[in-house]
């Protein structure tokens, strides 16, 4: 029997989710570029050579549209009646703080056992259950020990230090179902969305927990992503704290001006490509309150447009159909992409940000430390605004938006 045939019905419907993610993106990439450094070097031991190409292309992408991924990107659907388990998993229990005890000098376990057994003792505490185990690959040049574990699209790897044993770092990804998940949770975070504004019906169907340890020099202690997932929408929350909520709204709860501002972004964007308005989704948080305008004839939307939910300004427009694929697996694609002519993508940029943010791009100033390959960074007179736009090698823009320059 194939693998799929083998796996329960949510996997699937995990795979396509309400709000997939962009066709560029594989497993949560975005969440990736936020765990790991800038220079690739732990996507050498995270990921096989295929995916971290992948990744990377993703990161270069992700700088430029942090708006569309922090609105969109990770939300998943999955079976399941969502009634929830009083002491079931509660991700808010695992510490996004603490730091992984080393063992005891000369007390621990150095065998492969040993290894094993101290790694699974991890995963329990910080994943929240046991998977699998698959192997320990020794990574001898650096003194470390990996432990992978996998099942289906759950799996965690662990590296601790052969000599001592002390874990280095972690990552991890589950999903649970709603009868696995305690049901105090789902309360408080069905609370937050009913301050969010949120007033429709919302079945709880799984939970997606993501953990990682020290994959990156800036974060401190164990640092965890976790969202609650429904048909109709999901709840995020960030290190044991609520972030956001994301929620599907109907074309009759938006006004006339609204479709015509979305439609007037995407011309500006692009000549052709398809008008139809499929899906719309507001996003609230503590700093932001957005409309996601999603263009297309599926789920898998062509263009999105994020609007600014109380003023409808125009935050961010992107088209996968324009990115070239092309621009990222060139010989030497980072070079070609950091030598294009600035004059020129400035004159690009400006044809489609003057008239859709109603500035002059002329009058801004190219901020060399936010440009990165594939995509330019614009501060307005003030030092208030930022224009960011991503471009192939032709010069095309397939995404340009724009932030507060003190937007974290």
């Amino acid at each position: 029997m194939d693998k799929r045939e083998r796996e329960p019905q949510w996997y699937e419907l995990a795979r396509k989710g309400p709000f997939p993610e962009m066709k560029f993106t594989e497993e949560a990439a975005g969440r990736v570029t936020r765990q790991i450094g800038t220079d690739g070097s732990l996507l050498n031991q995270v990921l096989p050579s295929g995916r971290r190409r992948r990744v990377i292309r993703v990161r270069i992408l992700s700088s430029a549209v942090v708006l569309l991924l922090l609105f969109g990107a990770g939300a998943l659907v999955l079976g399941g009646d969502g009634v929830g388990r009083s002491g079931g998993f509660n991700p808010l229990q695992v510490s996004s703080a603490g730091i992984i005890d080393p063992p005891v000098t000369g007390q621990a376990d150095l065998t492969n056992e040993g290894l094993k057994a101290a790694a699974e003792q991890v995963m329990l505490e910080q994943l929240g259950k046991k998977l699998p185990f698959v192997n320990l690959e020794p990574l001898v040049e650096e003194g470390e020990t990996l432990a992978d574990f996998k099942d289906g699209d759950s799996f965690a790897k662990i590296w601790l230090q052969t000599e001592t044993g002390k874990v280095v770092r972690t990552y991890m990804d589950t999903f649970f179902t709603p009868e696995e998940v305690d049901s105090k949770f789902i309360d408080e975070a069905m609370d937050q969305l009913r301050k969010a504004g949120y007033k429709g019906e919302f079945t709880v169907t799984a939970l997606h927990h993501s953990v990682h340890y020290g994959t990156n020099a800036d974060e401190q202690g164990i640092q965890t992503d976790d969202g609650l997932i429904a048909e109709e929408g999901q709840i995020d929350y960030e290190n044991g704290a609520y972030r956001s909520s994301t929620f599907k709204m109907g074309e009759n709860e938006v006004g006339a001006e609204v479709k015509q501002a979305g439609l007037k972004a995407i011309k500006l964007l692009r000549e052709k490509g398809t008008d139809h308005l499929y899906s719309i989704k507001r996003t609230v948080a503590q700093k932001w309150d957005a409309l996601v305008l999603t263009y297309g004839e599926s789920e898998y939307g062509a263009t999105t447009v994020l609007m600014d939910y109380a003023a409808q300004d125009i935050l961010q427009v992107f088209d996968i159909l324009l990115y070239d694929e092309k621009s990222f697996s060139s010989a030497d694609p980072n070079t070609n992409l950091l030598d294009m002519d600035k004059a020129k993508l400035r004159r690009s940029a400006a044809a489609i940000a003057d008239e859709m943010f109603g500035i002059r791009l002329e009058e801004y100033t190219i901020v060399k430390e936010m440009s990165g390959i594939g995509s330019i960074a614009f501060k307005s007179p003030d030092g208030a605004t930022i224009i960011t736009g991503s471009y192939n090698l032709d010069g095309t823009f397939y995404m340009i938006q724009q932030t507060p320059a003190t937007a974290e």
